[in-house]
């Protein structure tokens, strides 16, 4: 069973190091899919989860509206 979490945020709009983008957006953290060739995977040494990858989604709400 995935365990979903919302988890406060001040801004959806991360600053990356990806070829050609300055920004990425980023609604939530985890998955619910557990692909077996999934790439992010190794995000989950940044989230202080015990369950494996796969087993849980924290959705980010914003503490600020958002703007247009």
């Amino acid at each position: 069973m995935i365990k979903i979490k919302k988890v406060l945020t001040t801004n959806y709009i991360t600053n990356t190091k990806i070829p050609d983008s300055d920004y990425v957006i980023n609604p939530y953290v985890g998955c619910p899919h557990k692909c077996l060739y999934c790439y992010a995977e190794f995000m989950k040494k940044f989230t202080n989860h015990n369950e494996p990858w796969g087993d849980f989604l924290d959705v980010k709400i914003s503490s600020k509206p958002l703007r247009y």
